[in-house]
């Protein structure tokens, strides 16, 4: 169990907090590139406490600045986007993407105050059809992350995200969770063909786990750039069934895909907006193929980790990516399905993590009772709070910013039982 003051440095966010502080040298996933159109409006984001605006001024390029402007402090969402970056239409001052004032129209010409004016502003890239930001105090900053489904072509990836109200720990907590698939997501009698089709999909990923016993065996091992998570169940021919999460620093969760030679992967960014509510991005990626019409359907349906059904948009930060599946309709749950066929009467994967971390609602984990099937989360706590106390008492680098620590897989593999298990799953922890 963490202590009170633990668990407050590890959920909080904001600039100066120890967490805010780490997550600042990693590269953070902002919009799908998609979402900013080159001279068009202004969308708001929230990253780390921060209130942001996010645009692509009209030669193409992607900027990221404080949403309020310098002079007096009027919203930047409504700004006019030009051709040498936002003007704000309350008086004009304009700033260019990297947030130098270039030209205060309110001042007289013998006037040189635009040149000690700067706004807040973070450098963008885009790789993998996002836009990705850095917010921290290297410069240059780090390599992008070589994850894989951002080096694929685009017809292998599909990118969802939605808004969720809690921390962001205890929702990447069910990502490094194994032991929760076989209740919250399980269903009640396994021949169920309507249930097991949503259990066999490429889109769940534990079809063959259901058939096994509910409780693992969890292994955890530490990499350079976070952790591996093993989860072993017994299985047919005197063998284990290894379903291996990735959890890579500090904010990325990769569940085990379904056993076989060609399963579509699958992964988690969990970005905090601020204390209390983050964005989950869902990508699933096949490495060398296109995903087909039929799972691109699936995954606009909402049975699998992307939830894609979204209630009325607004004009706050994230607001058209707030799921109609809400804690005022009880997220939409089944109550009759859950009494008959369902663990969980919530449909969607995605959703039902959502419901029961919201449930949870902003809590201290010095008062939660841990057992051994929890290890994989208490080992990601244990990871996230050295690197964060080791940067505040020692300086950068923190561990895992080798662009290539990123370039792994997650995998779910049945092997003899003398055979370790990270050993005999390493050719498909890694691309070839």
């Amino acid at each position: 169990m963490l202590t009170a003051e633990e668990n407050a440095q590890l959920t909080r966010v904001g600039p100066g907090t120890l967490m805010g502080d780490l997550m600042r040298h990693y590269w953070i996933p902002v919009v799908q590139s998609s979402e900013l159109i080159a001279g068009g409006r202004p969308k708001r984001v929230r990253l780390l406490g921060e209130d942001l605006v996010a645009f692509r001024e009209p030669g193409g390029r992607a900027g990221l600045v404080s949403e309020f402007c310098a002079h007096r402090r009027a919203s930047l969402y409504f700004a006019r986007n030009e051709e040498r970056g936002l003007r704000c239409v309350y008086h004009g001052w304009q700033y260019e993407p990297g947030g130098r004032c270039v030209d205060m129209p309110n001042e007289r010409p013998e006037s040189n105050f635009q040149d000690k004016v700067t706004l807040t502003a973070y450098p963008c890239a885009e790789r993998g059809s996002v836009v990705w930001t850095y917010m921290g105090p290297a410069s240059p900053p780090p390599g992008l992350p070589d994850l894989e489904w951002t080096l694929v072509p685009d017809s292998q990836r599909f990118v969802s995200k939605f808004w969720q109200g809690c921390n962001y720990l205890q929702a990447l907590e069910g990502g490094v969770d194994p032991a929760h698939i076989s209740f919250l997501h399980g269903i009640l009698d396994t021949r169920d063909p309507a249930a097991r089709r949503v259990l066999d999909s490429a889109a769940a990923g534990f079809g063959f786990a259901s058939q096994l016993e509910r409780a693992p065996h969890i292994e955890v091992t530490d990499t350079a750039t976070g952790l591996l998570i093993g989860a072993r169940r017994e299985a047919p021919a005197g063998q284990y069934y290894w379903r291996i999460t990735q959890y890579l620093l500090p904010f990325h969760t990769m569940p085990p895909p379904e056993v076989g030679d060609d399963p579509l992967l699958h992964t988690h960014v969990w970005i905090p907006m601020d204390d209390d509510q983050l964005v989950n991005w869902c990508v699933s990626w096949h490495p060398t193929r296109a995903i087909t019409a039929e799972e691109r359907a699936e995954f606009r349906a909402g049975s699998s980790i992307h939830v894609m059904q979204y209630a009325p948009t607004s004009s706050e930060a994230y607001g058209d990516i707030r799921p109609a599946g809400q804690r005022a309709n009880d997220y939409l749950a089944d109550w009759e399905a859950q009494r008959t066929r369902k663990f969980f009467g919530v449909p969607g994967v995605g959703a039902q993590d959502k419901a029961i971390t919201e449930s949870q609602g902003v809590f201290d984990r010095s008062l939660e009772r841990l057992g051994r099937a929890d290890v994989g989360l208490i080992r990601v706590r244990k990871r996230l709070l050295e690197a964060a106390l080791a940067l505040r008492a020692h300086g950068g680098p923190p561990p895992g910013l080798d662009p290539h620590g990123y370039h792994v897989r997650p995998a779910a593999v049945l092997l003899p039982k003398d055979v370790a298990w990270v050993e005999g799953a390493k050719d498909r922890l890694s691309p070839a």
